[in-house]
């Protein structure tokens, strides 16, 4: 079953597609190969050349609704089962390369999420470091979590057991490695840090937003 500007190909079996009355699909593709796997599309204002590819069982995508546009948002999932993405309301972004190819890993966005282009998110390595002393591989896939009103620029690489808390900016090519538990900060840089404290942003142009403030 298609729609207008979006694509589905389904070789499993119980697989669950709800694409939310009113979304507009420009260029957009679904791949499933595996089973009983859930997705949810909520109504957004444009999702423009959208790719879910997905492998093996039980796995749940959810996009909520957003009265912005979702452009670029390629999602693969071809290793593993059970897989959670989770992307809040109000989301936007100019593309966003998400890749679960492990265990059975989670990665979530919050409400009022601003992407830009170029991000790339790993929850796991794909391949094996192993300790030499154990025989044993130590850089098992982690959750990755972006919480709510948070801003990404240009080109940041999100790596396994990353999070940024609320009302934060993450600047362009940062590198983020590791759990930020403080909100209203900037972090940038490589590997990332927190650069600025006490901060908010807004989706207002500075001058736009300073004339407010009058």
């Amino acid at each position: 079953m298609d729609i207008e500007g979006l694509k589905i190909e389904d070789s499993g079996e119980n697989n669950t597609i709800t694409v939310e009355e009113g979304s507009v699909f420009k260029g957009c593709r679904i791949i499933l190969k595996g089973n009983n796997n859930n997705i949810y599309l909520g109504k957004a204002l444009l999702y423009k050349s959208l790719v879910l590819n997905f492998k093996g069982n039980n796995k749940r995508f959810e996009v909520k609704a957003s009265s912005k546009n979702i452009n670029n948002l390629k999602f693969t999932s071809i290793r593993g089962n059970n897989q959670t993405f989770t992307i809040g309301e109000n989301f936007s972004c100019g593309g966003i390369e998400v890749q679960m190819n492990d265990g059975d890993e989670t990665f979530t966005i919050g409400d009022n999420g601003l992407f830009s282009w170029g991000i790339k998110v790993r929850t796991s390595d794909g391949h094996s470091v192993v300790d030499l002393e154990t025989n044993t591989a130590i850089n098992l896939p982690k959750n990755v979590h972006i919480a709510d009103r948070v801003w990404v620029g240009e080109d940041v690489s999100f790596l396994k057991g990353s999070k940024i808390s609320a009302d934060s900016v993450v600047g362009s090519r940062a590198v983020v490695t590791r759990a930020f538990e403080q909100t209203n900060c900037v972090i940038a840089g490589f590997p990332a840090k927190i650069v600025k404290e006490n901060i908010k942003w807004d989706r207002r142009m500075p001058y736009e937003y300073n004339k407010t403030k009058a």
